[in-house]
């Protein structure tokens, strides 16, 4: 069945936009003669007699027309003026618009800029894309510099973006009333709202004039003058930075062969062969009509010539209508959304790609959930509802995930965000390499971005990965098969958990292997002769040896090792509890019988409240099945693109929280196995002084403790995540999963505590009393009992 284009503008959209053109011929001339003229001043800025701007605006309102008509007519001169005057802005042209501009952030870029919207090139929608983004950072680094003037940096708020800047105070003193205004009448949803309307995918290339990017390219050229020093170089995010930060679950030779990729097996076509594949993916039925060739153009510059930038300018727009589409179509129905979803409209906040701070108030479409509409009768009827996703059961897992990575998680690279506000660095803007050939490498970001569009283009032909071979070269389909086959998740925070779990699993495994050479020993108390003791203990160590491999050995005092001794095989604690001064070895055995006391309780809630009668991997390895130290799997690959759809409310909140807990976990016991490492070393090498020694062999007794305690603190957070796995599987929630979600601040303040016993460094200063002292008070708090109630 054939498909027509459709604008993706609502009538009134439509209708604001292009109104202009409706007037009468004789009123839009009367516009014309009636504005100022651009020209470049001595210091090679650009000039406009703002206040005569002005004055027209308002004229013509009260008259023949509003203010867009007006900016229409303005931006049809800006087209004039830079078609017949525009000159060169090339650093090394000497040109005096190049002085009166290097101090621009992206200064680099505005030639390149004016060359797309030469009618040779004829770019002029990519030339807006790219100009607005250097406008917008602009007019960033100018409200920055007032404030740093002013001595205001404190209270200043960051990340303000264009609509932010064009409505703060800060702004308005500085630019005329005129400049001001047309900014507005451009750029907010009240005017044109032109940055939105392209960068969020709603026009079309065919449907974008040469003249707003032209008029976009002179208000760049008209701030210098506003600015009050030469400004500084600003710190720009790069493209590559992210490249050793992305997950591919392959082994080495095909980790090798992911990093080449798709571009890579695609410069090693035949170009007929090339430009057939590009054929394909720009005509599949994700793309939607009138983007074609924009994306066809996009995939040829990074693959035929190396340009990243220029098809990550193009590629956003396109991209995200796509997806737009696509959320409507697979969601519409279940959700009762209107069509009016896959179009800008006036009255309304558009359906966007990423949004982290609208997402209450608009759709965000790679969002978990989908806002529901109240319905009309209700008497609040701003009153929303959600429900799930349904892009996440339908698009590619692979695709999913790295639109994710890449767009919505704020560990990731947020690559949209950072290329449409400027902050991304534009060095390598249209660039063809050295000699004519492309670059070589391209960043993971933009490989995974691209590979990730290949399969939703080739998923939506809905042929079969069998049928699809015999379209596509066996190179390109093996690097698109590895794609779909290794590509996980990478930012995502229950990933992150998993991944930092069974990290921090493997340390504790090796830690297990290192505590049970030092929990093995022989007492032998010394005497000075056959009828006198001394009152010292000799502690012999089996399976540790001095250098030159005899045993391992220390001497204490007899009644502080028998103490210790005490605290461990002496259950009487009652007795212990009822001391009212505590030693650190009464402390110590108190702590081990607690978390003894939760490690029962925790296993049994495991067995009772979770999907299959589930165990702790943490607590239990010898039940896994595996040895003790192969890494933890808890990530089923049945759950993994439901773990996806997971959200705030499913323990999302938290999960910074349990990151800290096991990243604490994990350096505690690289800390304190070093400490003991070391301690041990100044006894051997005959260097150790009193303290050493009695440090060292009071670490040794408490090892077992130290140990049990991390790994308690790490099954509860094994517990969570487990409990994510049964609501992914839309099971029966577990009933104490929320007393344990709300246990993680508590304990992440107690485990931070804890660290204080490592004798790190970085570690709290607290005392080894301390740290046991509020071990205690964790266990014994409400927060645990309510989690884990007492058998």
């Amino acid at each position: 069945m054939a498909r027509s284009f459709r604008p993706s503008l609502s009538f009134a959209v439509h209708d604001a936009l292009y109104a202009f053109w409706r007037l009468p011929s004789s009123t839009r001339s009367s516009i014309q003669a009636a504005i100022p003229e651009f020209c470049i001043d001595v210091d090679g800025i650009v000039a406009l007699d703002w206040n005569r701007w002005w004055n027209c605006v308002e004229a013509n309102t009260k008259t023949i027309a509003n203010e867009i008509d007006t900016a229409w007519a303005l931006a049809i001169e800006a087209e004039r003026f830079i078609t017949q005057e525009g000159g060169t802005f090339e650093r090394k042209s000497g040109n005096s618009s190049w002085g009166a501009i290097r101090g621009l952030t992206h200064a680099d870029s505005l030639q390149k800029v004016k060359l797309m919207l030469s009618d040779e090139s004829g770019e002029y929608f990519l030339a807006f894309t790219v100009g607005v983004t250097i406008l917008e950072k602009a007019l960033y680094d100018l409200h920055e510099e007032r404030l740093l003037l002013r001595g205001s940096t404190k209270s200043r708020k960051k990340n303000l973006i264009l609509r932010d800047l064009l409505h703060s105070d800060t702004l308005m003193a500085m630019l005329p009333t005129g400049f001001l205004r047309l900014l507005k009448i451009l750029f907010l949803p009240s005017g044109l709202n032109l940055r939105n309307l392209v960068w969020h995918g709603f026009l079309t290339p065919a449907e974008f004039p040469k003249c707003f990017g032209s008029l976009t390219l002179l208000l760049i050229m008209a701030l210098p003058r506003y600015f009050h020093r030469e400004m500084v170089e600003t710190e720009l995010f790069r493209i590559d930075s992210f490249d050793d930060r992305f997950i591919i679950q392959a082994d080495d030779r095909e980790h090798s062969e992911m990093q080449k990729g798709i571009v890579a097996a695609l410069r090693a076509e035949l170009p007929a062969s090339r430009q057939e594949a590009f054929r394909r993916w720009t005509t599949a039925p994700f793309i939607p009509f009138g983007r074609s060739n924009l994306l066809r153009r996009a995939i040829e510059a990074l693959v035929e010539r190396g340009d990243e930038l220029w098809f990550l300018f193009a590629v956003f727009p396109v991209l995200e209508h796509a997806l737009r589409l696509e959320f409507l179509r697979v969601n519409q129905k279940r959700a009762g959304l209107s069509s009016a979803y896959g179009l800008a409209q006036i009255d309304a906040y558009y359906s966007t790609l990423d949004g982290f701070g609208q997402k209450d108030k608009h759709q965000v479409l790679l969002h978990p959930a989908v806002l529901l509409d109240s319905k009309d009768d209700e008497e609040d009827a701003i009153m929303l509802e959600s429900m799930g996703n349904a892009l996440y059961e339908n698009l590619p897992f692979a695709s999913l995930a790295v639109l994710l990575d890449l767009f919505m998680m704020s560990s990731g690279p947020n690559l949209r965000a950072k290329f449409c506000h400027g902050e991304a660095s534009l060095s390598s803007f249209l660039s063809n390499g050295s000699d004519g050939n492309p670059v070589a490498k391209v960043s993971s970001a933009t490989r995974l971005l691209f590979e990730a569009l290949v399969l939703l283009c080739e998923t939506s032909h809905e042929q079969t990965w069998l049928e699809m071979k015999f379209l596509l070269s066996s190179s390109v389909r093996q690097c698109l098969d590895s794609f779909r086959t290794s590509t996980t998740c990478s930012f995502h925070p229950f990933y992150r958990l998993h991944r930092a779990l069974s990290r921090t699993h493997s340390v504790a495994s090796d830690f297990s292997d290192f505590s049970s050479l030092w929990t093995t020993y022989r007492l032998e108390e010394l005497s000075i002769d056959v009828e006198k003791p001394s009152g010292l203990t000799r502690v012999e160590f089996d399976a540790v040896k001095s250098s030159d491999g005899v045993n391992f050995t220390l001497v204490e005092k007899s009644d502080r090792i028998a103490g210790f001794q005490a605290a461990f095989f002496t259950r009487n604690s009652s007795e212990v509890t009822s001391k009212k001064k505590k030693s650190l070895a009464d402390l110590i055995g108190q702590l081990n019988d607690q978390l003894s006391d939760l490690e029962t309780r925790i296993r049994q809630d495991f067995k009772t409240n979770h999907r299959n009668s589930r165990f702790s991997v943490v607590l239990e390895p010898k039940e896994a099945g595996n040895s003790s130290k192969s890494s933890l799997k808890l990530l089923e690959t049945s759950m993994e693109r439901k773990l996806l759809a997971l959200s705030d409310v499913d323990g999302l909140s938290v999960a910074s929280c349990m990151m800290e807990v096991i990243s604490c976990c994990e350096r505690s016991l690289k800390t304190f196995r070093s400490r003991i490492e070391a301690l041990q070393q100044l006894v051997t090498e005959g260097e150790a002084r009193t303290n050493h020694r009695r440090s060292l062999l009071s670490s040794v007794f408490f090892l077992p403790v130290f140990e049990r305690m991390q790994l308690v603190s790490l099954s509860i957070v094994e517990h969570q995540l487990l409990h994510l796995h049964d609501v992914a599987q839309e099971e029966e929630l577990c009933p104490k999963a929320l007393q344990v979600e709300q246990l993680q601040r508590k304990l992440l303040q107690c485990i931070t505590s804890f660290e204080g016993c490592t004798g790190s460094n970085e570690a709290s200063q607290k005392s080894g009393d301390q740290a046991v002292k509020r071990a205690l008070q964790f266990l014994n708090s409400k927060a645990v009992k309510v989690a884990f109630p007492i058998i």
